[in-house]
Parts: C-alpha cells; structure tokens; sequence
C-alpha cells in the first residue's frame, strides 16, 4: 500500500499543528490539579521588579493568585476584573487579600510588555519554565487560584473571569 497517498502532508505540517496545540493548552500535560482544601504548594517567583516573592506563604491573608499569558485573549479580558477586586479589597492601604500575576507559557520578553501595557497595581512575576504552573497543576491560561486565610485552595477558575464576573467577586469576598 502506498501511504504517501493518504499522508500527503508536507513534512513541516504535523510538527506546526503539534507545536500550535501544545502553544493554546490544548495539550494536556502530566500535572496533578489543585485539590480544593489542600494547601497550597509553596513555591518561590522572581516579580518583574526583580525582588522575589514566596507564592502562597502569606499567613493569615487570603490570595487570589491567576496565571495569565501575552498571547491570550481571555487573559486581556480579565485584567480589568483583577485590578476592580484588587482595589475593593485593597482601598486605604489594607491589604485584605494578596493578589499576584504569575505569566507563564509565553516569552518573558513579550509577558513583560503586555504586563506593563496592563498597568497592573499588585505584583507580577514570571515562571520561568512554567515550574509554578506545573505544581499549581495549571495546563492553560487564565487560571485563577483562591487561597484562604489559612493557605487552603478555596478554588480554582479555569478560564475568563470576565465570562464569570459576578461569580468572581463573590469568590473573592467569601476568602475574607
């Protein structure tokens, strides 16, 4: 049998369409996802500013944390909900509830711009190699992670929290 016949696709095809799955999360990778009630893993993330911050070592103070990329539309989509509930929770200088960006699954060159473009009021890092996300066990951006007070995983939201908007302010309210 002549197989050429039904795999006629140039050689450079598979490997693009392989590398464009993998690029959009659609390729899941061997993560274990959060368990609600859980702890959540301690790991540490280089912010923007150079300074390092120890993600969800934060005792006593709730955190919204959400993973975001520079390529995605629904990342861009959920900033202006990120900042809104930032300062709801944060008005006068109290820090009620930690939020932090963590990119991942982009260049940090281009994460770093659109970060900057986003103008966002509470830190912001880079996972160099996604180790953050894979711990998280975050396989595609936006992924929103909420953490109590106790460092438990209250959530997570996969996806545009602009699609969830209601749902997302009361999620965070329910950490204080």
């Amino acid at each position: 049998m002549n197989w050429t016949r039904y795999f006629s696709l140039p050689a450079t095809v598979l490997p693009a369409v392989l590398l464009a799955l993998l690029v959009t999360g659609c390729i899941e990778e061997n993560v274990t996802p959060l368990e609600i009630g859980a702890m959540a893993p301690p790991s540490t993330l280089t912010l923007l500013n150079g300074e390092t911050r120890e993600v969800a070592a934060h005792p006593g103070q709730a955190q919204v944390i959400t993973f975001m990329s520079s390529w995605c539309p629904c990342s861009n989509d959920s900033i202006p909900m990120m900042k809104k509930a930032f300062e709801l929770h944060n008005s006068g200088g109290e820090g009620k509830i930690a939020f932090l960006m963590i990119g991942f699954q982009s260049p940090e060159g281009k994460f770093r711009d659109k970060a900057g473009k986003w103008q966002v009021p509470f830190p912001v890092g880079f996972d160099d190699g996604d180790e953050i996300a894979r711990v998280y066990g975050i396989t595609a951006p936006p992924t929103t992670v909420f953490i109590d007070a106790q460092g438990k995983v209250k959530r997570v939201f996969y996806g545009n929290i602009k699609d969830v908007e209601e749902d997302f302010f009361k999620w965070t309210s329910e950490l204080l």
